[in-house]
Parts: structure tokens; sequence; C-alpha cells
């Protein structure tokens, strides 16, 4: 509670105010289309599929915004902390900051969500200071996921090129031990991206080729709008190779700039897999926290070199992260 606005979960009367919202930051370009639908928002509530919390003035208009979504993970019980809005009346407050640290508590606890993620931008520092101030652990860094043109005109400044994410997770219960099989190339640097919390895990190296009695099963998302593709990966097979060639081919088709590709770490042979994706140019950039209900691995490849000047971190842990990434595309562009 503040002298000027009021803290609380959204409610479908809501909707109209959360879509202008999104006009008055973003215009008519937020990459999420639905966004803008009032019906569609509070569909979304009922469906659990996002969950929102809102700040209203004392007249009632929605001054902030920010959300809980089912998003890119396979495992639908791992929802994405995202769409954080501040009116531009509001900025220079307390606003963003109270109604983050709202939605981190309340928003998991009214819903009983377990697990929650986020990408906290390094273009400023609010979002990381937040997230790991809460118990939210950091565990890779996406480089040059987002355009900065997007980002700078909701902050109605100049954008200094694409951004930067750090990945945080937060478990809201006790830990899931599990068996994660390491790659000869990471056996070092897996064990680090886990050290930031606790989670009982077991750590075998990975020597198991790809299994040869089951056919891949793989998607892929392209998303035109930030260039970035995400390709997925439920089961490795023998025919990874051939079926990553296939998904490279339409990413070159539709001009994809970020190429991430997410693989379960429980799967014995993900090590053949890794090596498959070094020698194409990928490298190391995350670890997901049951990101497939079990764990899962992010490598990702650009087609550009990253955004480094425009690239700040708020914790010791996240540039040391940055080092080991940026070690890894060194050796695999070697």
């Amino acid at each position: 509670m503040s002298a000027t606005w009021t803290l609380d979960l959204f409610r479908p009367a809501d909707a109209t105010g959360v879509v202008t919202l999104y006009r008055d930051i973003y215009g008519e370009d937020y990459h999420v289309p639905s966004v803008y639908d009032p019906d569609k928002m509070v569909a979304e509530q009922e469906h659990g599929n996002v969950y929102r919390a809102v700040a209203r003035s004392a007249s009632g208009e929605i001054v902030g915004h920010t959300a809980y979504a089912r998003s890119s993970p396979p495992n639908r019980g791992l929802y994405e902390a995202c769409q954080l809005l501040v009116h531009h009346d509001w900025r220079g407050s307390t606003l963003a900051s109270d109604l983050t640290l709202f939605a981190i508590e309340q928003i998991p606890l009214q819903y009983h969500i377990r697990y929650t993620w986020g990408e906290a931008v390094t273009n400023h520092l609010f979002s990381q200071r937040i997230y790991t101030g809460s118990s939210h652990a950091e565990t890779g860094i996406e480089l040059d996921l987002l355009p900065g043109d997007s980002m700078a005109q909701a902050m109605r400044g100049e954008s200094r090129g694409r951004i930067s994410v750090v990945t945080i997770f937060r478990n809201y219960g006790p830990s899931q031990p599990q068996t994660i099989y390491l790659p000869v190339a990471y056996t070092r640097q897996l064990p680090f991206l886990y050290s930031g919390f606790e989670h009982g895990h077991c750590f075998v190296d990975s020597t198991a080729p790809l299994a040869t009695d089951r056919p891949v099963r793989g998607k892929l998302d392209i998303f035109t709008a930030v260039a970035v593709a995400r390709m997925t990966f439920l089961q490795l097979g023998e025919d990874f190779a051939d079926c990553l060639a296939n998904y490279e081919t339409q990413t070159a088709e539709a001009d994809v700039r970020v190429h991430q590709v997410f693989l379960p770490l429980t799967d014995p042979a993900i090590g053949a897999a890794v090596d498959c994706l070094r020698n194409r140019g990928y490298f190391l950039g995350a670890v997901l926290p049951c990101w497939f209900g079990d764990d899962g691995l992010l490598m990702q490849k650009l087609n550009d070199e990253p955004n480094l000047a425009g690239t700040k971190l708020f914790t010791d842990r996240a540039r040391d992260i940055l080092s080991v990434v940026l070690s890894d595309r060194n050796s695999v562009a070697r």
C-alpha cells in the first residue's frame, strides 16, 4: 500500500486499463498480440495461462502491471515472470520495485505455482537487483536475445543495440534431485552454473551415443519480430544432426539472428548432442531447472557479434557466468 497507489492481484475489471497501459507504453508494437484484447486477457487468467498483478492509482487507473505466464518451457508448471510495465508518470517512484516484490510473493502463493523463471534484462540493473535479492538463482546468460528498439520505446530512450538477459529461477518448494549428465566439454562449467542454489543433483559424465532405436523429437519456433529461433528437443535420437540442419535451413530463410537450442540434461546422450552443436558454432548459455519437468540445457549461436558494451551486470556471479559463456563461444569459434 502507498499513498498514491494500491497493489492487488488482477481482476477482470482491470483488463481494459491494462490494455490502455500497454498502448501508452508500446503503442501497437508489443510482440504479444493478446495484450491488446481485454477478453483474451481475462480468459488467460481463467485458464491459468497468465496470472497478473496490478497497481491502481487513487482514482482507480491502472498505473503498473506485471505477470507470471506459461511461455516457452515444455513444463506447463513453470511460469515466467514477465511484462513489467509502469506508467511514465510513476517512474522514478518505488512503484516498479513494490509491484515486482508483491508479485514475487503473492502470485505463486495465491495460484499454487511451484517453479518460476525469468529473463532479467542487462540494459539496466533493476530487474537483476530485484530478483537476486529475493531468492532467485542466476543460471546463465542469453546473449543478444532482445532487440533494443522496443525497449528504447518503452523507456523513452535511445536504442543501444540488442539486449542480453540473465536467466533466473526460483523454486517455491523442496528441491527435486535428478541425475544430470555432464557433456565432456562442460564437466566444470555446468556444476558452476548449478552452484547458485540448492538442488541435490547427482552429476554423471555423459558418454552414451545418440540412441539408434528412437527418433529425435523436437520443434522449431521462430519469433520473427525479435529475429530469434528456439529449437526444443524433447527426445534425442540418432537423427539429431539431420533435424538440426533442417531447422537451420528454415531459420536462414527467416533471417534469424539468434539461435537457441534446448536439450534435456537427464538424457545420457546429451554429450553427443552438445558435440554436434559445438561443431556447428553453438556455445553454452544456461542450465534451466525444471524446463522439461526435469532440467534442461540452453545452447546458443549468434549471427553477429554480441552487444557487450551495452551489457550491465549486477552481481559478481553474473559477471563470472558471462566469462564462462564468452570463453566457450571463443573456443567453438576456433
